[in-house]
């Protein structure tokens, strides 16, 4: 059986706008870690994440893209998160969107699920300020 993170937040911007911090490197870095290369607009497109307190630099593939959705594959580093999937679904709503968070594929009892979920809330937090005020503010520096 696999286990799914999920989160869902409210946000007064856009699925556009929203959508503009999840497809660049730049607006990656405004919201997650300051140190992100690579593309992540198209399917196909891979790009790295880089954490001070990680010796392994996270390589992500964008599995899915459209107006409303962004999803990122885990096809190897890091080795925690294998296999797993990202998914960001921004729907429109009346004065803003909602987003919902997925990050799935975990065996249930992964012993990373209870580190990486309050992580997880914690940089979408800040993804949705930053997409609201506009200003990067990456969660994590290098």
């Amino acid at each position: 059986m696999t286990y799914t993170i999920k989160a869902q937040f409210d946000s007064t911007v856009s699925p556009a706008k929203l959508s503009r911090w999840l497809t660049t490197a730049e607006g990656i870095a405004g919201w997650w870690s300051d140190k992100v290369e690579g593309e992540a607009d198209k399917v196909g497109d891979v790009f790295r994440v880089t954490f001070p307190t990680s010796p392994v630099v996270f390589v992500l593939r964008v599995s899915a893209r459209d107006d409303h959705v962004v999803e990122w594959r885990i096809d190897e580093d890091p080795p925690w998160w294998k296999g797993t999937t990202i998914r960001f679904e921004a729907t429109e709503k009346e004065g803003g969107s909602t987003l919902l968070f997925t990050h799935g594929g975990f065996e249930a009892d992964d012993p990373i699920i209870p580190v990486i979920t309050p992580a997880w809330v914690r940089f979408l937090d800040n993804l949705v300020e930053v997409a609201q005020t506009d200003t990067p503010n990456p969660a994590v520096r290098n």
